[in-house]
């Protein structure tokens, strides 16, 4: 399935939701709860992969030729990524490198930069990475690619990893630098004299509100221990026969891991999970063991889990916790059209409106889903998400 990059523009205020990512399954791993729930209730959702993964570790054993083979990798991974997105409902996700633009100061296409485990959860750069590697990339070049998109997407929440990447990955920090950059370019006004700038001729966009995608301490603690207690009783295997492990609930954790002070609000997206499983699902070559299940206790943050290649073993969260970047957090300005309704249309009227004697009406008007919320509860329906208390 080829990407579905658009050179549309989109009339604001009726732009959705972007999430920029750096490889193909980080948006499902990172975001996938926020966006299937934001496309659930009709949002645009577009999804934006810095490298095509060419690096990745192959796991299924009917892939291992792609081992070694960073074009068929790549290839595979697109694939993987289609699927995905389709699964999770996002109506359009392309390759950072597919924007055209600035051909004479980047490569023809960003490239995985690799990494290396530096300890269970935690990457670092490799060596070389080669010129064409997304991290060896100026921010400035693939920002000032990033931030046309956004003016023409106008997308009203940005979505994208914490400074350090996650997990400390070159090019998820690299690509969390070149959100932010291109963040402020979308905004800046004044004239771009070269003509092969991807800004030129486009009117700037502020974006109301950036989030990066993080986890509370306590509640990835809790989900640690509840996933070590299923270990102990139901051993884990990978594809490859191997035994999953997962990181002990005291452990230093990855950066994604903030403590609740940092955390400016948790939202539930648990309704939308089985999306979630079928796009972990559908990234084969880099994800194993998908599992979902029920749990006894509604405040549990675990829902299932799923391993990496290395054989990590990692909960699967029914939610997630939400950092507002200070300066792009006017989650007042976020706003949803009035949705009509044809009164032949098969809608509760009665049970959503609490409305009578509605035959004769021409048409229904519902006023915006947002309604009068504020703050964070304005920032979760306009996602389509709950708090968690």
């Amino acid at each position: 399935m080829a990407s579905t990059l658009s050179t549309k523009e989109a009339e604001p205020p009726t732009g959705g939701v972007l999430g920029a990512f750096a490889h193909p399954d980080d948006e499902t791993i990172t975001a996938g709860g926020l966006l299937a729930s934001a496309a659930r209730v009709g949002l645009p959702t577009t999804v934006v992969v810095g490298t095509r993964g060419e690096r990745g570790q192959v796991i299924p054993l009917d892939l291992v030729h792609l081992d070694g083979d960073p074009a068929g990798l790549a290839h595979q991974r697109a694939r993987e990524l289609a699927r995905a997105c389709s699964a999770l409902g996002v109506r359009s996700h392309y390759f950072l490198d597919e924007v055209p633009g600035l051909a004479a100061r980047r490569p023809a296409r960003f490239t995985d930069s690799g990494m290396v485990w530096v300890r269970p959860g935690v990457a670092g750069p490799v060596p070389e990475a080669g010129p064409d590697a997304l991290s060896a990339v100026p921010v400035e070049v693939p920002a000032r690619l990033l931030a046309a998109r956004l003016r023409v997407e106008r997308p009203q929440v940005v979505i994208t990893e914490d400074p350090r990447g996650g997990y400390g990955h070159p090019d998820h920090v690299h690509m969390h630098q070149i959100a932010m950059r291109a963040v402020e370019l979308a905004n800046e006004a004044g004239e771009v004299d070269d003509a092969d700038d991807p800004l030129a001729g486009l009117e700037p966009w502020r974006v109301p509100v950036v989030v990066w995608v993080v986890a509370r301490e306590d509640r990835y603690r809790e989900s640690l221990r509840w996933l070590a207690d299923k270990l102990t009783h139901a051993p884990q295997f990978g594809t490859r026969g191997d035994v999953l492990a997962t990181l002990p609930p005291t452990t230093e954790l990855p950066t994604f891991v903030f403590p609740p002070e940092k955390v400016d609000v948790v939202v539930d997206f648990a309704a939308v999970l089985p999306a979630v499983v079928s796009a972990l699902r559908a990234h084969r070559s880099q994800l194993q063991d998908v599992q979902h299940e029920e749990v006894a206790r509604r405040d549990q943050p675990a829902r299932g889990w799923f391993a990496v290649a290395n054989g990590l073993l990692l909960p699967l969260l029914g939610s997630t916790g939400l950092y507002l970047v200070p300066g792009f957090d006017r989650v007042g300005d976020l706003y949803v059209a009035p949705v009509h309704h044809s009164v032949t249309e098969k809608i509760p009227v009665l049970e959503r409106y609490s409305l009578a004697g509605t035959f004769g009406l021409a048409r229904l008007d519902v006023r915006d889903r947002l309604g009068d919320t504020r703050g964070t509860d304005r920032l979760a329906a306009f996602l389509g998400v709950k708090i968690v208390p």
